[in-house]
């Protein structure tokens, strides 16, 4: 019997840069759902690639090595079986202490945030079955990058805010933010652009969804049939539609579309009519 995908999460070392890092083994090339969660990710891959897919478009690449900034939309991962994969979940200004802008919802080769030796040495310790010890290569080389990026104050207000955020599920407006670090709105708008690489409005819609989703599904991977099954559910609950998008950060027909093309990607069983 085949065994199933292994998730094992791990403490991170630098939590400026990296909230804490993960290994998967998948055995059957299983799917799951990634969630918009405001963070970025960077992950190192051995065996064969799975794919990902653009939940809202339906635009697919190979899931590979890489590095990505603010994540802002779902994404279906469907495994390659086999495969393991090491991940560092970052944090949300991970890659502007990094000094690297413009990669929301955008993965760049690694190397544009860390020396050809360290994911080399991270690849060998992760292939020899050691993830803790690669993941703390990643990490160490992280902040060996960070060092050598002029401190911006900007960047450690705006963690300010997004902590807050995170702290309230999202469930705050930009107004509140400024309001609780003594700034202008405009403000926080200009160093989220700047240094988030979107606005405000969209860290907190992604964190709104994500939190809805976690409160259905609890931790660890996302199965896209739970996702699908906690959608349908507030759909039936007939809440309003400002409430809707207030509580989960998309609005109602963007839910309904987003549950449709979850459907569409994985063949989960559509929405049975009432009557």
């Amino acid at each position: 019997m085949a065994t199933a995908t292994v998730y094992r999460r791990l403490s991170g070392t630098h939590p400026e840069l990296v909230e804490h890092a993960w290994v998967v083994t998948d055995q059957e090339g299983e799917c799951e759902l990634l969630l918009p969660d405001g963070r970025g990710l960077l992950q190192v891959t051995d065996g064969p690639p799975g794919t990902r897919a653009d939940a809202r478009t339906g635009a697919t690449t190979r899931d590979e090595d890489g590095v990505r900034g603010l994540g802002t939309r779902p994404v279906v991962r469907r495994g390659g079986a086999g495969g393991v994969r090491l991940g560092l979940q970052l944090h949300p200004l991970a890659l502007a202490r990094l000094g690297v802008t413009g990669a929301v919802d955008t993965w760049l080769p690694l190397t544009d945030v860390l020396p050809a030796g360290v994911v080399a040495a991270a690849r060998t310790a992760l292939l020899a079955g050691d993830a803790t010890a690669a993941a703390r290569a990643l990490e160490d080389g992280l902040a060996v990058r960070a060092a050598a990026v002029p401190v911006d104050d900007e960047v450690d207000r705006l963690a300010e805010a997004l902590a807050l955020a995170d702290e309230r599920r999202g469930l705050v407006t930009v107004t509140d933010l400024a309001r609780a670090l003594e700034v202008t709105v405009s403000d926080v708008h200009r160093w989220s652009v700047r240094h988030l690489g979107a606005p405000p409005a969209a860290y907190l819609a992604a964190v709104r969804f994500t939190g809805f989703v976690r409160e259905a599904v609890g931790p660890g991977p996302v199965a896209p049939a739970d996702v699908v099954a906690a959608l349908r559910w507030y759909a039936r609950a007939g809440q309003a539609p400002r409430e809707v998008e207030r509580f989960t950060g998309l609005t109602p027909v963007e839910l309904h579309r987003l549950e449709e093309r979850v459907v569409a990607l994985t063949g989960e069983p559509p929405a049975v009519a009432a009557g």
